[in-house]
């Protein structure tokens, strides 16, 4: 008896164990998440316009795909290999409560499902391309017509101030993208380079000298500005021209401070620059966006002298515009800078209520008082009486109170409260009149 109760013990698990293989009876097998898929990295912070790397380890593909912002971070929705190449856009909005200071990022989730049906988020936070806030101007040139011209150089100056930030101390890498010229590398030396690496000084700013091939046309020249902590890069343009000098333009003003109406505003507004000492036709660029001319105005000026009308849009503070510069040029070439400047203003005066004088009145039947109104934001004031038989009548910031005749046999209250207000505050008045007025 118990070799049999052994052999049918022995058939039973070998029956459970076969069946537990073959699904259980229909019951459909699932992938269990083993918390061994994961995407990397999996918190991470990119750039706009850099070029990243996602990796995808412990499933197999292919891999499906999603971004909770396509727009800013497009994905393809089905991947092969165990890793892609991302390349962020420009965020146009950013996460909400961020400091005015912090570093502004628009947060992504990125989700990845594996071929076995696992699952993996990552979390990528993309901040702004700050390069393209950065400010390039010339300082000195050998050139007398122009900033940058044939045969001469010119020293190259990058603002790396972003945000009210300065990146002092900071490495950047500035290539040559396009145009017949070579960095002086080292700055004390003759030797020219495709390619340079420079460092932010105690004021974030960053130097670099080039020198343009002699006989060569007047031409556009592009350089790449890497941020080497970061990886983050853009481009900018410079003018190389062959027209020989015709004096210097003298710009009225040559700097627009603008200052806000209070602490809470950058300054804005329009302004007008006249251009003398040039030859026609003039023209302006002004590459920072919150610096434009108005409907109707024109970047070209015919006239002697020249002229024109600069609108400084309105900004928060922390982004007030600070020494931002407007290239004026005229038909030779010859340029000024127009510097642009703009404050936030004092802090707001709280407004006064509203008061009124005399606070109290006695009144006989059939008679006038007047009170005067200030402070508030007014005049206009307005007035409301709480007696049926007290009337009021404004003018600018005189209240007539009257108490009306006529009341026959009925008997009123002998306090009436008159309210004079602007609107935002209000002033009561105690008014005292007879009970009854026949």
């Amino acid at each position: 008896m118990k070799f049999l109760t052994l052999v049918r013990f022995a058939f039973g698990l070998a029956a459970a164990s076969l069946l537990v293989s073959c699904g259980g009876g229909g019951a459909a097998s699932k992938p269990i998440d083993s918390g061994t898929f994961a995407v990397n990295p999996p918190t991470a912070t990119w750039y706009a316009g850099v070029k990243n790397t996602l990796q995808f380890a412990g499933g197999k593909p292919p891999f499906r795909l999603t971004s909770s912002e396509p727009g800013l971070m497009p994905l393809p929705d089905v991947v092969n290999g165990l890793s892609l190449d991302v390349v962020p856009n420009q965020p146009g909005v950013v996460d909400a409560g961020l400091a005015p200071g912090e570093l502004q990022v628009r947060t992504v989730n990125v989700v990845a499902r594996s071929a076995e049906g696992f699952t993996a988020t990552a979390v990528i936070k993309v901040a702004e391309n700050f390069l393209t806030g950065y400010s390039v101007f010339t300082t000195s040139t050998t050139c007398s017509a122009a900033e940058i011209c044939a045969g001469g150089e010119s020293t190259i100056v990058f603002d790396s101030t972003f945000n009210g930030i300065r990146y002092a101390g900071h490495q950047f890498r500035i290539e040559k993208v396009r145009g017949p010229f070579q960095f002086v590398d080292p700055l004390n030396t003759n030797n020219q380079a495709d390619a340079v690496t420079v460092t932010s000084d105690e004021r974030g700013l960053f130097t670099t000298v080039i020198r343009v091939a002699t006989g060569i046309p007047a031409q556009v020249a592009l350089i790449k500005i890497t941020d080497i902590p970061t990886g983050a890069y853009t481009f900018r343009s410079l003018v190389i021209s062959t027209l020989p000098a015709t004096g210097t333009l003298t710009l009225i003003p040559d700097t627009i401070n603008l200052t806000g109406v209070d602490d809470t505003i950058c300054g804005s507004g329009t302004s007008d620059v006249l251009v003398f000492d040039g030859i026609r036709p003039y023209s302006i660029i002004c590459p920072d966006p919150r610096i434009g001319l108005p409907n109707g105005s024109s970047s070209t000026s015919n006239t002697e002298p020249g002229r024109f009308t600069i609108n400084v849009g309105a900004s928060t503070p922390g982004n007030c515009l600070t020494n931002v510069q407007c290239v004026i040029s005229d038909n030779t070439g010859a340029r000024a800078l127009l510097t642009i400047n703009t404050t936030v203003g004092p802090a707001k005066t709280p407004t006064p209520p509203v008061t009124a004088t005399p606070a109290t009145l006695t009144l006989a039947c059939n008679s006038s008082g007047a009170v005067t109104a200030a402070g508030g934001v007014g005049p206009p004031y307005s007035a409301t009486s709480n007696h049926p038989r007290v009337t009021v009548l404004t003018s600018s910031n005189i209240v007539t109170i009257t108490r009306l005749n006529g009341d026959g046999a009925t008997v009123f209250p002998t306090t009436a409260i008159v309210t004079v207000t602007d609107g935002t505050s209000a002033a009561p008045v105690t008014v005292t009149v007879p009970a009854n007025c026949p």
